[in-house]
């Protein structure tokens, strides 16, 4: 895998793969499907660390994204070991960790949202290693 041939995903450290979600220009859609289609074609599982999340999504990206995880839901859940969002907000973390509940239903996927880089690491190097996560919940 050359890393020159990604833009959107950072897989400089792979195979943990880095995607800012706020990052992503408007269009982004054919292009991240192209590059997520190569790094589900690699031999090596993967991890993805998502520090931000998309806002103010195009309408024709977010159809593509969906479109295509859809078709590749099995390649994808054989080959992503987990998907780990950062978001220090609590409020919005809970949120977030709710809405990815039902994406880790749906894609097969281990989908954890947590308050800082270091423990989105830390779950990273469990979910490659093939450990189990600890529990998603928080103190009160």
């Amino acid at each position: 895998m050359r890393t020159e041939d990604f833009k959107l995903h950072d897989v400089s450290r792979f195979p943990v793969v880095v995607l800012h979600g706020r990052g992503l220009p408007p269009g982004y859609g054919p292009t991240w499907a192209k590059e997520l289609d190569a790094l589900i074609g690699q031999e090596c599982p993967f991890v993805m660390i998502f520090p931000d999340s998309v806002e103010d999504e195009a309408h024709e990206d977010q159809k593509l994204r969906t479109v295509f995880l859809k078709a590749n839901k099995a390649r994808l859940a054989a080959k992503c070991q987990g998907i780990f969002g950062i978001e220090p907000n609590k409020a919005k973390r809970l949120l977030k960790r709710a809405q990815g509940a039902v994406i880790a239903a749906a894609f097969g996927i281990r989908f954890r949202v947590v308050a800082t880089v270091e423990e989105a690491e830390r779950l990273a190097s469990l979910a490659l290693a093939g450990a189990a996560l600890p529990d998603a919940s928080e103190p009160e």
